[in-house]
C-alpha cells in the first residue's frame, strides 16, 4: 500500500468537523507588491516521529498531548530582492516551527506568529514542520505556561493550528506594520494624525514613504517623507490633519481606508487598513464616547461553535456578530483570550465596541511564575499591536476572575499604556469581594471598576454601586447565565434592576453571560446539560432562546416593565432575531415617509375598516369580550423608530401610537410615493389580520400585487402570496400558540397587545431593486383577501 492510500484508510476522529468555506487566500487583502500561497488544507500527522494520520488546517483537534504537523510546500526561485514569509494567525498552545530541519522559532497560543524563512528555503519542494503540545507540557517544562494558560476547568480546550496559515512573498524592503495615533478636536469635528511606519528592510537604503486617508472613496489627507533606511526595523512617523471628521460611534460606524507605499530604487510595498477616530474616555463614573455619555448594553462571546471549537467560518463569524447587533448590543466582550482578527473587523464595521483579554482565567498572581505572567503580557501586546488601529476596541482586560496583585495590575496598566497609540481603557474582568479588589484598582490607576453579578438578591447589585462610589465607572462584564437568564421572573426583575442603575447614573455598562452555550466537562449542577454550560442566549449551533433573547432586547433598549397589574398595558414590542441578515455591509439606509398617507382620507378610512373587521371577528367569536376588555381599539406600540438588525425602520404615528398603512376591502388600492435611488426595498409587514394564511387562503394564492414604478418607465410587478410574501400576523389561534410562515418574508417584530389572546407578528420582506431611481409602489389587494398591513419601509443605498 503506497503512503496516499495508507493515508485515506486512517481515522481522523481527533479532530472536529472541518469548517466550511476556508478561504482560498486567507487572511487581509494582499497588496499587488506581494504574493501569497495558502497553506490551508491537509498536513501530516505525526506521533512519535511516525505518520499516523492527516490533519486539516486550520482545524481545532481535541488536545493529545505530543505531534508534529507537516506539508510540503512549493517555492519558485527568489529574486536578490525578494523575502519569504510563513504567517500563522493561530495556534493553540505551544508550537515549534522548522523549515527543511531549520528550527525558526516557537509560538504560545491565539495570536498571530510569522517567521522569515529566505536562509532556510530553497527553490522547489520545502518541508514546514510544526511540532505541538496541546495538553501537558514537556518533561524539561518547555511549554509549561502555554499548557497552564490554556488548558484547564473554565471550558472546553482544543489543540492544533486553529487559525489560516499562508506563506508570503515580499520585498526586500517591506511595511510590517503602521501605528496609528490621533487626537481629536473638543468639538469632534477635527483631527490630527500620527501614522508611525514600522518598515523591515534587508539593508540600507534611501526610500520615500507615503500615506493616503479615504473616506468613501474620496481622498481626504495625505503625506510623505524621504528617509534612509537602516538594516533591520525601522519606525517612521508622519503627521497630516483632517478637517469635517466623521466620528466612528455603534450608531455611525464610520470608517476611513488608510493606505501606505514604500518606494525605493529596488522594489516597492504597500499596506492597508480601515480605521476610524473615536474617543473613550472614563470622566467621574461615566464612560463618554465623542464627549456623550455611554452606556455599555454587552453580551460575552467565547469565539467557538458546535463541533468546530476554536475555528469558524467567515459565514458563521458573519453571523454571530450581525445577531449579537440585532439583538441591540453595542458592546461586545471577547472572552476570555484573543479571538480572530476578523470579528474584530467585524465590530468596526457593525458598530460594536470590543473588550479583549490575554487569557488568564480564575488564576492566582500572588503564586504564579513570572514566565507565565510574561506569556500573558506577551499576548495582549501581540493583540495591541494586530488590532490597534480598529476604533471598535474599547478596552483592554487583564484578566478574568483572578486573584489579584497590585504589582501585576500596575505592571499591565503601564505596558498597555505604553503600547497602545490611543491609550484606551485598561481594567480586569473581577468576581472578587469588592472590598478586597477597590484599592487594587485605584493603585494600578485602573480606568474603571468591574465585578461579575451572578446574585439573585437584587440588593447587591445596588451595594456594589454604592461601595465603588462615583469615582470611576463601574462596570458588570458578567451577569445572567441559565437560572437568570432562563427563569422569566428573575430575568425580568433583574433587567429593571440594571435599567434602575443606568437612569440612576450608578452603572456605566454591562454584559450578559453568554452568548452561546459553550461545552465545560468539568461542572454538573443546574447550569449544565450532559457537559454543556446551557447559559447561552442562542445554542452552540446558534438557535435563539426566545425568551431570554426578548429580555435582553428590552434591556439593552431600556424599556423598564409597564406595572404588573396593568396587564393589558404590557404592549411589548420585540425585535426578533432574523433568520438571515438582508442589509449589504457598509450600505446606507433612509426611511421612507409614511406618515402623509395614514394622515389621509384614504388611511383614515382604510384604518376604521381594520378596526371594524377586528371588532366583527372577536364579538363573533367565543371570547366576544376580547375587543371590549381591550379598549375597544386597535392600539399598537407608541415608538416610530424601530431598529431591526441595527437598520432603522420608522412608522407612522397617530394620537400618539403606531399606524400602519392598511389594505381593507374598502381601501384596497393605494400609492407609496418613494423617489429614492436603492439597491434594496425593505418592507416592515406583510401581515394580515385579523386573520389570514395559514388559517385561510390557499398557499401560493395571490393576496395582493405590488407594482414598482421607476423614473425610466420601467415597472416590476411583484405578487405577494399567501405562504410566500404574507402571512397571518396574530401567533395565536383559540388554545393554541400557532407559527403562521411566509418563506421570503422573515419574523421582525413581535408585539404583545394582551398575553393571553393577541400575540401579533410582523414580517421582513426584502426586494432587490433596479439601480435608477424608484418613484412610487402602488399596492393593490386582490378581492376577498383579508386586510393586509404596512407599518415601514427602509431604502438600502450602495456604500459611497
Amino acid at each position: 500500500m503506497d503512503r496516499r492510500s495508507f493515508l485515506n484508510t486512517l481515522s481522523a476522529s481527533a479532530i472536529l468537523t472541518a469548517v466550511p468555506a476556508i478561504a482560498s487566500t486567507p487572511g487581509p487583502a494582499v497588496p499587488a507588491s506581494r504574493s501569497r500561497i495558502s497553506l490551508n488544507g491537509e498536513w501530516e500527522h505525526f506521533v512519535d516521529g511516525k505518520l499516523y494520520d492527516t490533519a486539516i488546517v486550520p482545524s481545532s483537534r481535541r488536545p493529545s498531548g505530543f505531534y508534529s504537523l507537516h506539508r510540503l510546500l512549493e517555492l519558485p526561485r527568489l529574486g536578490r530582492a525578494e523575502r519569504v514569509f510563513v504567517h500563522f494567525e493561530a495556534i493553540t498552545y505551544w508550537g515549534r516551527v522548522s523549515v527543511n530541519g531549520q528550527t525558526l522559532g516557537t509560538m504560545g497560543p491565539y495570536v498571530p506568529y510569522e517567521f522569515e524563512i529566505t536562509a532556510a528555503a530553497k527553490e522547489g519542494a520545502n518541508e514546514i514542520q510544526v511540532e505541538m503540545a496541546d495538553l501537558v507540557a514537556f518533561a524539561d517544562g518547555t511549554a509549561k505556561a502555554e499548557i497552564g494558560l490554556g488548558v484547564h476547568s473554565g471550558f472546553e480546550a482544543y489543540g492544533g493550528i486553529i487559525r489560516d496559515v499562508w506563506m508570503e512573498l515580499r520585498p526586500a524592503s517591506f511595511i510590517e506594520n503602521v501605528r496609528l495615533a490621533y487626537d481629536l478636536t473638543d468639538s469632534y469635528s477635527a483631527c490630527s494624525v500620527r501614522p508611525r511606519v514600522i518598515v523591515s528592510s534587508a539593508e540600507a537604503k534611501s526610500a520615500r514613504i507615503e500615506t493616503v486617508l479615504r473616506y468613501k472613496d474620496a481622498e481626504v489627507a495625505r503625506a510623505s517623507q524621504t528617509v534612509q533606511l537602516k538594516k533591520g526595523s525601522n519606525d517612521i512617523e508622519l503627521a497630516f490633519k483632517i478637517k469635517d471628521v466623521f466620528a466612528w460611534s455603534p450608531e455611525t460606524p464610520n470608517l476611513y481606508d488608510l493606505t501606505v507605499q514604500l518606494t525605493s530604487d529596488a522594489s516597492h510595498d504597500s499596506w492597508q487598513c480601515r480605521t476610524g477616530f473615536r474617543e473613550i474616555r472614563a470622566v467621574g463614573n461615566e464612560f463618554r464616547l465623542n464627549g456623550k455619555r455611554l452606556v455599555l448594553n454587552g453580551i460575552c462571546r467565547h469565539d467557538m461553535w458546535k463541533d468546530q471549537g476554536l475555528t469558524l467560518s467567515r459565514q458563521q463569524q458573519d453571523q454571530d456578530m450581525r445577531m449579537i447587533k440585532a439583538l441591540g448590543s453595542n458592546f461586545v466582550r471577547l472572552v476570555h483570550y484573543p479571538h480572530d482578527r476578523r470579528i474584530v473587523e467585524l465590530a468596526d464595521e457593525l458598530g460594536l465596541l470590543v473588550s479583549e483579554e490575554p487569557g488568564f482565567w480564575q488564576m492566582d498572581f500572588q503564586t504564579m511564575d513570572r514566565a507565565r505572567i510574561e506569556l500573558g503580557y506577551n499576548i495582549l501586546e501581540a493583540v495591541i499591536r494586530r488590532d490597534w488601529n480598529s476604533p471598535s476596541v474599547m478596552v483592554w482586560f487583564l484578566c478574568n476572575e483572578c486573584n489579584l496583585t497590585l504589582d501585576y495590575l500596575r505592571e499591565g496598566k503601564q505596558r498597555c499604556n505604553r503600547l497602545d497609540p490611543i491609550q484606551r481603557l485598561v481594567s480586569a474582568a473581577n468576581d472578587r469581594d469588592a472590598q478586597k479588589v477597590k484599592p487594587l484598582f485605584i493603585g494600578a490607576d485602573l480606568d474603571f471598576f468591574d465585578q461579575h453579578e451572578y446574585d439573585f438578591t437584587l440588593n447587591e447589585m445596588d451595594e456594589e454601586a454604592r461601595y465603588d462610589g462615583p469615582s470611576k465607572p463601574l462596570t458588570f462584564s458578567e451577569w445572567g447565565g441559565k437560572q437568570i437568564g432562563q427563569d422569566e421572573p428573575i430575568m425580568g426583575q433583574t433587567a429593571d434592576r440594571l435599567i434602575d442603575l443606568v437612569e440612576s447614573g450608578a452603572l456605566s455598562g454591562h454584559a450578559f453571560w453568554s452568548w452561546q452555550d459553550i461545552r465545560q466537562y468539568s461542572r454538573i449542577d443546574g447550569e449544565m446539560r450532559d457537559g454543556i454550560l446551557e447559559s447561552g442566549v442562542v445554542t452552540e449551533a446558534r438557535e435563539p432562546r426566545p425568551g431570554v433573547w426578548a429580555e435582553l432586547s428590552r434591556l439593552f433598549a431600556g424599556h423598564p416593565h409597564a406595572k404588573r397589574e396593568d396587564t393589558l398595558a404590557l404592549n411589548r414590542l420585540t425585535a426578533l432575531p432574523l433568520q438571515r441578515i438582508p442589509f449589504g455591509s457598509g450600505n446606507t439606509f433612509r426611511s421612507v415617509d409614511l406618515q402623509p398617507l395614514v394622515n389621509s382620507s384614504s388611511g383614515r378610512q382604510s384604518w376604521q375598516a381594520l378596526e371594524t373587521s377586528l371588532e366583527k371577528y372577536w364579538t363573533g367569536s367565543p371570547w366576544n369580550d376580547q375587543w371590549k376588555r381591550t379598549g375597544s381599539q386597535f392600539g399598537l406600540w407608541q415608538t416610530s423608530e424601530t431598529k431591526i438588525a441595527g437598520v432603522c425602520f420608522l412608522s407612522p404615528l397617530m394620537d400618539g401610537r403606531i399606524r400602519a398603512v392598511v389594505l381593507t376591502a374598502e381601501v384596497p388600492d393605494t400609492v407609496i410615493p418613494i423617489h429614492q435611488t436603492c439597491v434594496q426595498l425593505h418592507i416592515l409587514g406583510q401581515v394580515s389580520f385579523p386573520v389570514g394564511y395559514p388559517l385561510v387562503g390557499p398557499t401560493g394564492e395571490t393576496a395582493a400585487v405590488y407594482t414598482l414604478q421607476y423614473a425610466s418607465g420601467k415597472i416590476q410587478t411583484l405578487p405577494v402570496r399567501n405562504g410566500i410574501e404574507v402571512a397571518q400576523s396574530n401567533c395565536i389561534d383559540a388554545a393554541t400558540r400557532i407559527h403562521p410562515i411566509a418563506t421570503a418574508a422573515q419574523p421582525a417584530l413581535e408585539y404583545i397587545k394582551d398575553s393571553a389572546r393577541e400575540r401579533y407578528q410582523v414580517l421582513l420582506w426584502s426586494i432587490p431593486t433596479m439601480s435608477e431611481e424608484l418613484v412610487s409602489m402602488r399596492c393593490q389587494l386582490n378581492a376577498g383577501q383579508p386586510s393586509m398591513a404596512i407599518f415601514a419601509i427602509t431604502s438600502e443605498q450602495l456604500r459611497g
